[in-house]
């Protein structure tokens, strides 16, 4: 039997003294209202290492590991609090709003925030070993609906979670979605319905800011406040959320084992059909490498493991199709043909922490990009290329302009990412620069076509066409912004060490198609290289692969260089980025 992987207290002891910032001014503490209260728990959630005892140490029949305890470790939940780039993220906004972090710690590590540790609102009053480990064990299964208390509840978003509670002579009880649950020794257990319905995870998987309100581009307000993360919305809106079409977020981001399994090493347990694993499948497929580079020697292997499960997770998520592709094509004629995107997903795709993701169609002709390419780890905005993602912004001089800084978000300038299936939107998800109008019953579109059309090569003889939906977790753009605001500690610093030391993020293929055109009438002698508009695909085209010391971005099937047009588009994308610093240009207060 292999070891479980086992998550260390040091670096949760080192991470607390780096990321101590400099007292920040007198600012009232934020209003939030609902769900358990700082203080408000007799017996305090605790950390996920008590589980470990009873929920770890066993396989299924084919040797992989599957209780909670060995699997929860590596997951997202588990490190929301000490994830790098959230730390990072979390001081530039303690910095521009003292305070605000508090909110961001209550989903964080509901621990932290329950015990009254979320202010100063840089997370430096956490307990790094007891409140570092995120969304713990007790998150959801000390997690209530609350009606006993408010009739109100359950709230969705910005993390109001009820949680129950233990007494002078007894220890809280565990719920799980068993109506004969197994006797523990440690603690009370019995069936809770809430812990198998999505509203549990809407309650963090929905923000808004408190403080501002959304604004229309030409300045009106809404009245509603800004929409960080619409995640649940955009799932409750859509057919998985209703009729025989209905699954919850449990029944994708929790797959269930095939086999019957006990769900506790306490002897004499039964074994249990459908036991959902705890790696909680998500979108942050570089996050794992970014933690493991973050924490070297802890998990590496399970790391590593975890990562290859997010990316086959992702690759459910979309199907690509190439449309209308000829046969044949004259070289040098006009080569159209159509792209269409399907979202297979709950909701928007991609959804999440919306402002760095992005999702882009690549294309590849004879070994060439054409639309799509990336250029010094930067996106080429090409006439023809296709993205799917969410631009923030606030006002400023008059007008509407992107920005990174959650604090300031006021506007959404774009949302052009696909919609679920059977979505019927409401302000707050209505798509933003791209009509997605035309579904079943009055509902949006689940997939989106682009239209290509490009010159055919010179050369005669058959061309490969490859098409490629590219996703990013995060950008380099927004990492370098967050860390050269950051004036309080260290994060911005640290940020950029694991940002470098993890890969940068390369861009990971959700979906690939490939069709053979066949070019005639051309050149036999004419270069690929000289055919205008293609750029080498090797330093452009992601496979899924990395070279030592490279950026993953590296594909096969190129042996020129075509440096005069990789030049010119690399001062393309250059300027291109220029452009975007100078919009993107914020003062931080």
């Amino acid at each position: 039997m292999r070891g479980r992987p086992t998550r260390r207290a040091a670096p949760f002891a080192l991470l607390g003294l780096l990321c101590a910032a400099q007292p920040a001014a007198a600012q009232p503490r934020l209003n939030l209202p609902g769900g358990t209260q700082p203080g408000g728990l007799r017996t305090p959630l605790e950390a996920g290492g008590q589980c470990t005892e009873c929920h770890s140490g066993l396989e299924t029949s084919d040797n992989r590991r599957y209780l909670p305890a060995d699997l929860w470790p590596t997951s997202m939940m588990a490190n929301a609090s000490r994830d790098p780039l959230f730390r990072a993220t979390l001081s530039v906004a303690e910095q521009q709003r003292p305070n605000i972090g508090e909110l961001c710690l209550r989903c964080h590590t509901p621990a932290g925030f329950v015990a009254g540790h979320g202010v100063p609102g840089n997370g430096s009053a956490l307990d790094p070993f007891s409140e570092n480990d995120g969304v713990n064990c007790d998150t959801c299964h000390r997690s209530v609906d609350g009606r006993d208390t408010d009739p109100m509840a359950p709230y969705i978003g910005n993390a109001r979670l009820f949680f129950s509670d233990g007494t002078d002579t007894t220890a809280p009880t565990r719920f799980g979605p068993r109506a004969d649950p197994t006797f523990s020794p440690r603690h009370p257990a019995m069936r809770g319905e809430f812990i198998s319905d999505s509203r549990m995870c809407g309650q963090c998987h929905d923000v808004d800011n408190p403080l501002l309100n959304r604004l229309l581009p030409d300045g009106t307000d809404t009245g509603q406040p800004f929409p960080l993360q619409s995640t649940y919305t955009e799932w409750a809106q859509s057919e998985f959320s209703r009729g025989s079409t209905l699954r919850s977020c449990q029944n994708c981001h929790m797959p269930a084992e095939t086999e019957a399994l006990p769900v506790t090493r306490i002897p004499g347990a039964p074994a249990r059909p459908m036991h959902r694993r705890h790696d909680f499948l998500g979108a942050n497929e570089w996050g794992m490498a970014m933690l493991r580079a973050a924490f070297p020697d802890e998990m590496d292997s399970a790391f590593d493991e975890a990562r290859v499960r997010q990316r086959g997770f992702l690759q459910t998520s979309a199907r690509l199709e190439l449309l209308d592709v000829p046969a044949q094509v004259r070289a040098g004629e006009p080569l159209n043909f159509r792209v269409r995107v399907t979202n297979l997903s709950g909701h928007k795709l991609p959804t999440g922490y919306e402002d760095a993701r992005l999702m882009w169609l690549q294309v590849e002709l004879a070994g060439r990009v054409v639309s799509g390419a990336m250029v010094d780890d930067e996106l080429v905005e090409d006439p023809q290329v296709r993205t799917y993602r969410f631009i923030p912004g606030h006002r400023e001089g008059g007008r509407a302009v992107p920005g990174d800084f959650v604090t300031q978000h006021q506007v959404i300038l774009e949302d052009t990412r696909i919609p679920p299936a059977g979505m019927m939107p409401t302000a707050r998800t209505a798509p933003v620069g791209r009509d997605y109008s035309g579904g079943l019953n009055g509902a949006l579109r689940h997939d989106d076509t682009a239209m290509y059309s490009f010159a055919a090569p010179a050369v005669g003889g058959s061309a490969e066409l490859t098409v490629r939906l590219l996703y990013r977790t995060t950008t380099r753009h927004y990492v370098e912004t967050i860390a050269a605001a950051n004036q309080s500690d260290n994060t911005g610093t640290r940020l950029l060490q694991v940002w470098n030391a993890a890969g940068r993020a390369p861009p990971f293929a959700i979906a690939t198609q490939q069709a053979t055109v066949q070019v005639t009438g051309g050149a036999p002698d004419a270069s690929v290289a000289d055919v205008p508009g293609l750029v080498d695909a090797s330093v452009t085209a992601d496979t899924g692969t990395t070279a030592p010391g490279g950026c993953g971005c590296r594909a096969a099937g190129s042996s020129r260089s075509g440096m005069s047009t990789l030049g010119a588009l690399a001062l393309a994308a250059l300027a291109s980025r220029r452009r975007r610093r100078g919009a993107r240009e914020e003062r931080t207060r």
